[in-house]
């Protein structure tokens, strides 16, 4: 995969984890903290979009609402897997995968994430 990993998340670890593996992959990398200021990255073909759902302000359907049909289908949001009605708000705005934040850090370490 080239392109851009774009990372919508508070969590300053996951930030730095997620810039180290997207570099070690040969993409760019780029966190965002607000709907707007992702929307230029959901409208460019290569980006490939994780919105963390622990964020307090994680609104799955503002992202949808901004994002290319290609980037929003391709998409992963993640979240603690006991809350269901998140992950499920993702699911019903289109993300490509939903999964549960313990299956993204393990995708996002051994590389899975960018295949």
């Amino acid at each position: 995969m080239s392109g851009t990993l774009v990372l919508y998340s508070s969590d300053l670890m996951l930030v730095s984890t997620a810039g180290h593996a997207a570099r070690q992959a040969g993409l760019g990398f780029q966190s965002v903290m607000s709907p707007e200021g992702a929307t230029e990255y959901l409208q460019t073909a290569d980006t490939l979009f994780c919105l963390d759902l622990s964020a307090a302000d994680a609104d799955p359907q503002a992202i949808a609402t901004r994002a290319m049909a290609e980037v929003l289908g391709r998409a992963i949001a993640f979240g603690p897997h006991v809350h269901t009605a998140r992950l499920e708000a993702a699911r019903s705005a289109g993300f490509g995968t939903v999964i549960s934040r313990g299956q993204f850090f393990s995708r996002l370490q051994s590389g899975v994430l960018f295949e």
